[in-house]
């Protein structure tokens, strides 16, 4: 299954209208909504904010530039990360992964790199990873708009 110049050309569209959704639930986030959670065993917004800008400036241009080990070897949300930090990282790994996206190949797409202990196809770690930014998009406006309702019923 080959990957075409027009697929190739909807892929970078939708990755951009998938960042475009990740900075959009973050306008005007403030550092109190960060450390809020509606229950205590749910993530904050920094946590997932930390997770997705770790996912942007770190593990998608590793995948984008083939530069992957498959490991995930880095510490990036081991260490705690100021706001400023988190959403500078996500807009330069957004402009990093854009980039690159558009310099790929149909056939780059279906290059074999390695992923989570085994060689797979480029496309499907780029897939699972923009995945996860639609998915934490969502978790950040869900988080944000109980933080809003909550602080308008007390």
């Amino acid at each position: 299954m080959g990957v075409s110049i027009l697929s190739m050309s909807y892929f970078v569209e939708f990755a951009e209208h998938v960042f475009d959704r990740v900075t959009g639930a973050l306008g005007g986030v403030t550092e109190e909504e960060l450390q809020w959670r509606p229950v205590p065993e749910m993530n904050t917004v920094g946590k997932v904010l930390r997770h997705t800008a770790r996912i942007s400036f770190i593990l998608l241009p590793q995948v984008v530039e083939g530069t992957t080990t498959g490991d995930w070897d880095d510490d990036y949300e081991e260490r705690e990360h100021s706001l400023a930090e988190m959403l500078r990282d996500l807009e330069a790994g957004r402009v990093r992964v854009l980039a690159g996206l558009r310099k790929l190949k149909p056939d780059d797409l279906e290059a074999k790199i390695p992923l989570w202990g085994g060689m797979h196809r480029r496309v499907e770690g780029l897939n699972m990873l923009v995945g996860e930014l639609v998915y934490h998009a969502g978790q950040i406006a869900l988080i944000r708009g109980a933080y809003r309702r909550a602080r308008t019923v007390a």
